[in-house]
């Protein structure tokens, strides 16, 4: 009891300015510190954030008016290649598409339709064709066909779908085709097809053959908002200080 006695009756700092005294605490003066640290650190992050989401979209903006490349010249980073322009001949492996599950376009349910792409030289993408509306009933598919023969493709390259929290299993019919999944997983894809997938999906153009309704999510990294956090963290240190001054300020007598 004694030492908790004498660590709060122990002042760091006794200064007399103007008439003031200002004679802070030991507890009070740590913990004002390390709330401080805290806010300042998390406002520091979200500027980090504002400016990284900046730097992106400049890039992306950058990256889709830049020429089409070929799928064998790309960069190695996935970051990198994301959002490039891509164009290339190949030919669909129109027995085997994919149906990407709860998929809401213009106000319809239904699904993206991914179907393999493959190269002259062996290399297969998933191409990502467009919406298409579901069928009267979940049990009825709608029958996906694809160009037979070998065709220009563009588009741009993106990331895989980000897994959504399911309890569900992926892929739970594959006695027949098109397989619905839930989500885009390019190894279980890969397994499921008997041969090797390209990391990434193509968005393909909406003018290319065999193209769906275009459904490209528009990117809006939105910087201005991680700028608001920053200022709501760095005001709320400012007030955080001036309260522990004026606390811990006394007028003398």
């Amino acid at each position: 009891m004694r030492v908790i006695k004498a660590i709060r009756g122990y002042r760091l700092v006794s200064l007399k300015i103007a008439g003031f005294h200002f004679n802070p605490g030991l507890v009070s003066s740590l913990v004002t510190c390390a709330l401080l640290y805290t806010m300042i650190s998390l406002g520091f992050w979200q500027t980090g954030r504002a400016e990284f989401k900046d730097t992106l979209q400049q890039n992306i903006s950058a990256r889709k008016k830049i020429s089409p490349a070929g799928l064998d010249t790309l960069p190695a980073s996935s970051d990198q290649r994301r959002y490039l322009p891509v164009k290339f001949f190949a030919e669909y492996d129109g027995k085997h598409s994919f149906l990407l599950d709860n998929i809401t376009f213009n106000g319809q349910v239904g699904y993206h339709v991914y179907t393999p792409a493959i190269t002259s030289d062996g290399m297969a993408i998933l191409v990502n064709r467009g919406f298409i509306q579901q069928g009267a009933t979940r049990d009825q598919l709608p029958e996906i066909s694809a160009p037979d023969s070998t065709i220009v493709i563009a588009g741009l390259l993106d990331l895989p779908p980000s897994r959504p929290m399911l309890l569900a299993e992926n892929v739970q019919e594959t006695s027949r085709w098109p397989v619905v999944l839930q989500y885009i997983d390019i190894d279980e894809i890969s397994s499921l097809l008997g041969y090797q997938v390209y990391d990434m999906v193509l968005w393909l153009n909406p003018d290319m053959t065999g193209a769906f309704e275009y459904d490209l999510p528009v990117l809006n990294l939105n910087a201005a908002k991680n700028i608001g956090y920053a200022f709501q963290w760095f005001a709320m240190s400012a007030a955080l200080f001036i309260i522990y001054i004026v606390v811990n300020t006394k007028r003398m007598v």
